[in-house]
């Protein structure tokens, strides 16, 4: 039985139609009818990728996959009188709640339907009867029994539930019956509370009359109890059929993860089947590659167990877990085998600490009450519990939501930190990525993945907890390849999940294994699969530790604040990437100078030490465009002054500008409060009341940082004792005021108008960073905030969260958020700022080093790990202190570090006070001439690299970029941190190993050249040895690929007038592509204010296109193109090559070395890019 879908009178509308289908789909007979004179209403009418095509098509292959299941229930009611759209009172007539359900309707007894029947509805109100339940789509478990609930079934959603305790046959659906009955056959096992169920399946050749009677037929019951799947075949005499196979079984509700399966046929002894998967988001067993043949017993057994990776840690305090601790605190205690790191004291795993007291459902998001499980309270975790708290989900766009969890009746901290947002969510349900869900018992967040059904975000996990210092929230990851969360010293770029804690908190401390650093960046990329991949923020500031573990899955435990999480869906790493660099802010653009080579040392002691060192690169013809000074330029490292030693320091920094160079200072926020002569920026900044200072008084916050006191004559062979003896008391600035900013600023411009130019700032020690802990007397005033109930697993973890910074309680106000600048209203032109400390949206504003590293060969890799993490984290101008900042350098590993180093975006040597000198001109002329010919390679690729520094500070990205980023599809990449990309085309394989003349690298599957030959290096989709002498580096181009290039020079004032190059590497087809952009580098905006110049190359075959796109910025004196260098083209002779500029053909000078080379030389026609 059933109606006409759609209508047979009157016209139909979309959404009528849409949601008639969605039902029509489960009559007993389907059919689609409409009286003549009327508008066409069959699915294909409403347009090919329409919604309701595509949930017609949708629902309409799940009843093709159900067919077996609705004949055999036909069976049932030709043989024994059952109904087949059964009415819900016929199965629960001792409820009487089912007696008026006439809105909902069962196949049988176990698919519960539940339509949306009213006009514009996405909630439907369904009475869910006492049974087990499954969502028919996922496969999860619903928490409903006996209960009306408010069901969200949005536009392309009917509710389909599996009752447990029964066993539905399927068959692989397709568009006719006579097709679908040839493809392999399933079973769903929907088990109930006692882990049984039962079923049967009967089957025909579906046409023949009285097959019954005649005993053509096969008949097949099932059960399962015991974790034993029964499959007897009780009646076969239809041969035909037993061609036919039962492929796949999906067994629903078992609760433990299912490690070992075995299979019978027909009493024959048990084997192992290793066919399996267990989602343990869903707790379902899908059974894959069995060939049970019709008409034949089988029986299936699996094994469940609870793993120690499905362990949740209970006791992650600084003090060691014991069982007597354990049990106190209410969690269970198993002493964990030799060599194992999961925890012994572990979560209950039925722990529920809130319960789901209400949910709803919009076309924008979700919002959720939870109130705490006092009944079931019984784990004490440190801090007192939140009662209530309400969840709110956004859908802000198709690729990206928003999840919080707060506090609805007390204000907590919220990072105010500007994102881009929409104000009002823009995604619609046709485009989602994603399908989020509220569970319960225990409450989560499950997000799903759209186009794959996969769960990517689980909150679902014992261990939830919401109290006053201490919040924690565990979820599952999609796979083991994880890659996030810093500042913090690793061994490789992909995280490693084997119970590992990781603390989060900004403090001075040089990079170190798992020690925090100077960045806090609670941002992760997960990998799902080769083609998917996403990316997690949580925004919140509080010191923090992420614990990984093997399940695989994460926990986060924050001191303070609210949960606020971001998900980037990608689908690919750069993508996701792009979208989280859109909400955080798109990097900065440096200067094109910025790109260039840079000289800094703690330790010069006068003016003339610069010169020395500026007088010898010069003499060596290196490459160099910036030289710092560290605090030693400082009177008594008083920011904005200038010591006696230095006193004709501005006049060198004038004289080298004037050639071309450029200069950077130091600051360090911390000022002085112990001066006896007249100190500008302390009195101006108390003036503006810009200091931090204790709450609720007028006192500032004392520390010690590196301000000498006045007419002190310190003793350089004390360190920590120079503290106390020398040290003046210093303000940190509170730069949360609009006070300060305008305070600073002041400060900035009148020491670079006044006593010194510069054109860029270094900003260290502002985490903030401290000599004392807190404060001078070493002592804070509020315990409970400086030594909370829970200590995160940070360096100095006994301590208290006030070492070597200041006291938890002092008081920043906050201002509107607005943004700060600083050197630009100092210079007036585009400088850089780098700065130690970061977090979350500083990458739109400055650039970052990578800290006090050390000169091993071992801080080599991390350079390239950090670049590549701080990539992610949408700051691509990053770098490391090439040859190491403390400890002498040794020759080798300076050398191997210049070649990696001239690769770094920043490129900066920098040591430390009483190391030897170790730039590139004070080895020897060796060593001179292998740096010179390194920085000429960076020089001449600046164009390509300023134009993939465009990119990112346009649309978001990577410029240091991971393989996997580009090759995402080869898994190899997935691991790999010792070899990057620049932008998606040049690809760096350095030597990290000392002594070795050999590296290893993988080649993905790409055509590419060799930097250095321009030859094709025949290698492709595997690891390779190159060869690598001491003073080569291995660098290598992407077929496919065009990449703009310049003339190295001394400096890049002088570069940017040379000839520009391109260098056109052609992929397996003869087809490249790449792009320039160019402006003078240095003013202020110009891409925001179209004051640039854009063109696009392409290669096709023989000829190669230049396309203007922009032409906003012109100067006769840069842009002249002198070469093309056309690598891997056909091996065939060149005989001409003319060039068509300005309506004009010319013919133009080539070489042909090589058949797959051809050298172009374009300086005698005058070529201009413009």
């Amino acid at each position: 039985v059933g109606a006409d879908i759609c209508g047979f009178v009157a016209e139909t509308t979309e959404e009528l139609c849409r949601r008639w289908m969605q039902l029509g789909a489960f009559y007993p007979f389907s059919r689609n009818h409409n009286a003549d004179g009327y508008e066409h209403q069959d699915p294909a009418f409403f347009g090919p990728n329409s919604l309701l095509v595509n949930s017609s098509r949708h629902y309409l292959n799940i009843r093709y996959t159900l067919l077996p299941f609705l004949y055999t229930l036909f069976y049932k009611a030709h043989m024994f009188g059952e109904t087949v759209a059964r009415p819900v009172l016929h199965e629960f007539y001792e409820d009487t709640n089912s007696w008026i359900e006439d809105t909902q309707f069962l196949w049988g007894p176990s698919l519960l339907i539940t339509p949306v029947l009213k006009q514009g509805a996405d909630t439907v109100s369904a009475y869910i009867p006492n049974a087990t339940w499954y969502d028919f789509e996922t496969g999860a478990k619903r928490p409903w029994k006996g209960q009306r609930v408010d069901m969200y079934l949005p536009a392309d959603k009917i509710g389909l539930h599996l009752r447990g305790g029964y066993i539905i046959p399927i068959q692989q659906p397709a568009v006719t019956t006579t097709a679908s009955r040839n493809n392999p056959l399933g079973l769903i096992v929907a088990l109930d509370e006692d882990n049984t169920a039962k079923g049967d399946f009967f089957w025909d050749d579906g046409e023949t009359k009285d097959t019954i009677q005649n005993g053509n037929y096969i008949l097949y019951t099932f059960s399962v109890s015991n974790n034993k799947l029964d499959i007897i075949c009780t009646h076969s005499s239809y041969q035909e059929g037993t061609t036919l196979a039962f492929e796949t079984i999906k067994i629903l509700g078992l609760i433990n993860t299912v490690t070992a399966v075995s299979v019978m046929e027909d009493n024959q002894p048990m084997r192992a089947h290793y066919n399996f998967t267990y989602d343990t988001s869903n707790q379902n067993l899908l059974i894959y590659n069995l060939m049970f043949n019709l008409g034949r017993n089988f029986t299936v057994q699996w094994d469940q167990t609870f793993l120690e990776a499905e362990k949740f840690t209970c006791y992650p305090d600084s003090d060691i877990a014991t069982k007597q601790r354990c049990e106190e605190r209410g969690c269970l205690w198993e002493t964990a085998p030799l060599g194992s790191k999961a925890p012994e004291c572990y979560f209950p795993k039925e722990d529920n600490s809130y319960l789901v007291q209400s949910t709803h459902y919009s076309s924008v998001g979700i919002t959720a009450e939870l109130q705490l499980n006092t009944v079931k309270a019984r784990i004490k975790l440190p801090s007192d519990p939140i009662p209530t708290l309400h969840v709110e989900v956004k859908y802000h766009k198709d690729d990206m939501l928003q999840f919080k969890i707060y506090d609805p009746q007390n204000k907590r901290y919220e990072v105010p930190v500007p994102l881009n947002i929409p104000a009002t969510p823009t995604s619609t349900y046709e485009n989602r990525l994603y399908d989020v869900e509220i569970k319960e018992n225990p409450f989560g967040i499950q997000i799903r993945r759209r186009s794959t059904g996969r769960v990517i975000w689980d909150s679902r996990l014992p261990g939830f907890a919401f109290n006053n210092q201490f919040i924690q929230i565990s979820t599952r990851l999609p796979s083991e390849y994880i890659y996030g969360f810093g500042e913090v010293e690793h061994t490789a770029f992909k995280r490693d999940l084997n119970w590992h804690t990781w603390g989060m908190f900004t403090r001075d401390q040089p990079p170190g294994y798992k020690l925090n650093s100077y960045g806090f960046h609670p941002y992760y990329m997960a990998l799902e699969d080769e083609s998917h991949a996403h990316g997690v923020l949580l925004l919140n500031s509080n010191a923090m530790d992420v614990t990984f573990q093997p399940t695989p899955a994460l926990t986060y435990r924050i001191i303070g604040g609210i949960l606020d999480f971001y998900m980037f869906l990608g689908p690919s790493p750069e993508v996701a990437t792009k979208q989280y660099h859109r909400v955080i802010g798109q990097p900065v653009m440096p200067p094109y100078w910025a790109l260039g080579f840079q000289l800094c040392l703690y330790g010069y002691r006068n003016t003339s030490q610069v010169e020395e060192v500026y007088n010898d690169m010069l003499a060596a013809q290196i490459p160099y465009d910036v030289q710092y000074t560290d605090i030693d330029y400082m009177e008594r490292q008083l920011d904005f002054t200038i010591d006696e030693e230095f006193r004709d320091l501005p006049q060198f920094v004038d004289k080298i500008r004037s050639e071309g160079m450029r200069y950077i200072i130091v600051l360090d926020p911390a000022i002085s409060g112990n001066e006896t002569k007249p100190y500008p920026a302390f009195e101006r900044g108390q003036e503006k009341d810009v200091f931090i200072k204790w709450p609720n008084t007028n006192d500032i916050c004392w520390a010690k940082v590196w301000p000498d006191l006045p007419n002190v004559t310190k003793d350089e062979s004390l360190i920590d004792e120079a503290v106390n003896a020398s040290r003046v008391h210093v303000a940190f600035p509170d730069f949360f005021r609009n006070s300060t900013a305008e305070w600073w600023t002041r400060e900035i411009i009148d020491f670079y108008n006044n006593q010194m130019k510069f054109d860029g700032l270094w900003i260290d020690m502002n985490e903030p960073s401290s000599f004392v802990n807190g404060t001078t007397t070493n002592q804070c005033r509020n315990i409970e905030l400086n030594y909370p109930p829970y200590f995160p697993e940070l360096t100095k973890r006994t301590d208290g969260l006030h070492f070597r910074t200041m006291c938890m309680e002092t008081e920043q106000i906050l201002s509107d958020g607005s943004s700060v600048l600083h050197y630009d209203k100092a210079t007036g032109k585009r400088g850089i700022v780098i700065s130690r400390s970061t977090y979350p949206t500083a990458g739109r504003w400055v650039g970052h080093w990578l800290g006090d590293n050390y000169a091993k060969w071992d801080n080599l890799d991390k350079s390239i790990i950090g670049m590549m993490e701080f990539s992610l984290f949408g700051m691509s101008y990053t770098g490391a202190d090439i040859c190491g900042f403390f400890n002498n350098s040794e020759y080798q590993l300076c050398a191997r570090w210049m070649q990696l180093g001239a690769f770094y975006p920043n490129a900066r040597s920098h040591n430390t006070a009483s190391t030897r000198r170790q730039d590139p001109a004070s080895w020897n002329a060796t060593f001179s001439e292998m740096s010179k010919n390194i920085l000429n390679i960076r020089y001449t690729l600046l164009p390509y690299f300023y134009t993939q520094m465009h990119e990112i500070h346009a649309h978001g990205g990577t410029v240091i970029r991971p393989l996997l980023h580009e090759f995402f599809n080869e898994k190899p990449t997935w691991d790999i941190f010792k070899q990057f990309l620049w932008g998606p085309a040049f690809m760096i394989t350095p030597v990290l190993e000392a002594y070795a003349d050999t590296v290893e690298g993988y080649v993905p599957t790409a055509r590419w050249f060799d930097y250095h030959t321009g030859r094709d290096i025949g290698v492709r989709g595997k690891f390779h040895t190159f060869a690598a002498p001491l003073y080569e580096i291995n660098l290598h181009v992407r077929g496919g690929y065009i990449l703009p290039c310049q003339e190295a020079a001394q400096n890049t004032f002088y570069s940017r007038k040379n000839y520009m190059k391109l260098i056109v590497a052609a992929d397996d087809n003869q087809m490249a592509q790449g792009s320039l952009f160019w402006d003078d580098g240095e003013t202020i905006d110009t891409y925001e204010r179209d004051l640039y110049f854009f063109v696009q190359f392409n290669l096709d075959k023989t000829i190669l296109t230049s396309t203007i796109l922009k032409n906003s910025y012109i100067n006769k004196n840069e842009m002249r193109l002198g070469y093309i260098h056309i690598w891997g083209k056909e091996k065939t002779p060149v005989s001409e090559v003319n060039l068509i500029y300005n309506g004009n053909k010319e013919s133009v000078n080539f070489e042909n070395p090589d058949l797959e080379i051809l050298n172009i030389d374009l300086r005698q026609n005058n070529a201009r890019k413009n």
